[in-house]
């Protein structure tokens, strides 16, 4: 049965490889938050309504790193996996 995710070597050099991607994954998740609650205060200072888009930000923010971690282990092994068996 084929497994779903992304192909793992065995051994310390797999793990080691497996660790830092999903390290990534989450250091994704933690600047695109970090980052959008920076363009969310940003604009409450120019506007003058703090905290809302402060917040507004954070769970954009979230939002799109989610996303983009469901995209790369959901996502992409299942187009992988339907294109390697379109071509057998």
């Amino acid at each position: 049965m084929p497994k779903d995710g992304p192909e793992v070597e065995e051994g310390p050099r797999g793990t080691l490889s497996a660790v830092g991607q999903h390290a990534g994954y989450g250091l994704t998740i933690a600047g695109s938050v970090g980052l959008f609650m920076l363009v969310g205060w940003w604009l409450d200072e120019r506007l003058g309504i703090t905290p809302l888009l402060t917040i507004l930000g954070a769970f954009l923010g979230g939002t799109a790193g989610f996303y983009s971690m469901y995209r790369h282990l959901v996502l992409a092994p299942r187009e992988e996996r339907e294109r390697r068996e379109g071509d057998a």
